[in-house]
């Protein structure tokens, strides 16, 4: 009597908004979708064939993953891209591109300037690709989007911070600091307007890497010496869109009712991915769904629109339910799917609130830059501003005798606290 109970009871009214909300997909920005342009990145292909190419290789690729089920497109079966010259740097060369927060690209460029000017002459229609990624207002997925789609090839498109640095070092130093504004600009703007959290991800680490790199020019020129215009576009005061993870949790629902809805017509793949020998009995997809979504609303609600503002730690797991409910007895195999996907996306969140810090706080050492006084030390004017514009509470600490600002992190991990140089300033 209570599974069925429980079968048949609809979504409650919270679940029913939470399925309102994260099916309500927010308006377009302006500009074009980037993800033509990063699907089909490896691949010289002219911007106005991008969008018909990639719709064909996507819906040609979508049974022609490799049998491991890695959801890698197997290469010679892209048909689409017969006649487009694929320009993917051999694993020699992709070494040598700078990658990860922690490399000094300034330092590594300058070991050997001869061999990155190489390096950057054999790959300048990828790097053009990448530089023109710019041009682009947003990325959506495709519509029904197989697994495969979701793995665009991410790691080309880091390569031309590597060109910047060697632009710095090779004397061009307005270009340089022009790329890397416009590296910052480009991946924070496809990062806020972002369906897709890996996406979102890798934006919010490769705005980490360009805020880096500029900083550390800043370091060497006069604090006199004018930044380019889109500097100050860049690291303009960060808003909501770029904390928020809404638009990127509400793809990822789209991602899960395809799969969850697929699942509940394909038996031969139920098996598999739902661990019970019952799956009629203890899975129902549409309740799984309305589970999905109730758990996945805190992204798009008022309350942690609110803390975002704010800049206040968002901690979504403070109101996870018990297993032992009601709309389990009928589907137990949906509830704990989903108590397990649920944490992974918190700091997800966590880390999105410490990529508009770290604009932030850019956006400050660049105000003092221009700004501070000549009687009196940087170090205090840094702090007097950061308590008056901050958006929260976040600590701001320095340290290597006044050299280095360190800024609180949210996110679970091993680093606590983000570093930057204080860089020259006007006296």
């Amino acid at each position: 009597m209570l599974w069925l109970v429980s079968r048949y009871r609809g979504p409650s009214a919270t679940q029913t908004a939470a399925l309102a909300l994260m099916q309500d997909r927010a308006s377009l920005p302006p500009g074009e979708n980037a993800f033509p342009a990063i699907w089909l990145l490896d691949f010289d292909v002219p911007r106005e064939q991008l969008q018909a190419v990639a719709e064909a290789d996507v819906a040609q690729a979508s049974a022609a993953v490799t049998p491991a089920g890695d959801g890698l497109v197997v290469e010679s079966q892209r048909a689409a891209l017969t006649g487009f010259e694929q320009q993917r740097p051999s694993r020699e060369d992709a070494q040598q591109f700078c990658s990860g927060g922690d490399i000094d690209c300034l330092a590594r460029v300058r070991a050997d300037l001869g061999a990155y000017e190489g390096l950057i002459a054999r790959h300048r229609g990828l790097l053009d690709r990448v530089a023109a990624l710019q041009d682009y207002g947003y990325y959506r997925s495709p519509p029904s989007a197989p697994s495969h789609a979701m793995l665009p090839p991410l790691q080309p498109a880091g390569y031309e911070l590597t060109r910047v640095a060697w632009q710095f070092a090779n004397g061009d130093v307005d270009v340089a600091l022009a790329g890397a504004c416009n590296g910052v600009q480009t991946w924070r703007r496809l990062g806020a307007n972002s369906d897709a959290l890996l996406i979102r991800s890798v934006a919010d680490r490769y705005t980490d890497r360009y805020i880096r790199l500029l900083a550390g020019m800043l370091g060497e020129v006069g604090p006199t010496h004018e930044l380019p215009t889109s500097c100050a576009t860049a690291f303009a005061a960060p808003t909501v869109a770029d904390a928020s993870l809404c638009e990127a949790m509400r793809g990822e629902f789209v991602v899960s009712t395809h799969h969850i809805r697929q699942l509940a017509v394909d038996s031969s793949t139920a098996p598999s991915r739902i661990p019970n020998p019952l799956p009629a009995l203890t899975w129902d997809p549409e309740k799984s769904l309305a589970i999905l979504a109730e758990g996945h609303s805190w992204a798009c609600s008022e309350a942690t629109a609110g803390n975002l503002i704010n800049d206040v730690r968002v901690d979504p797991g403070q109101n996870r339910k018990s297993r032992w409910r009601l709309e389990c007895v009928a589907n137990p195999t949906g509830c704990i799917l989903a108590d397990i996907a649920f944490p992974a996306y918190y700091n997800y969140q966590r880390k999105a609130q410490d990529h508009a810090a770290r604009l932030e706080l850019m956006g400050a050492l660049l105000w003092l830059r221009t700004n501070a006084r000549a009687d009196e030390p940087l170090e205090p004017q840094l702090m007097a501003y950061w308590r008056q514009h901050r958006r929260g509470n976040r600590e701001l600490r320095l340290a290597d005798d006044g050299r280095t600002v360190k800024l609180q992190m949210y996110a679970d991990g091993p680093d606590t606290w983000w570093s930057l140089p204080i860089f020259p300033a006007a006296e």
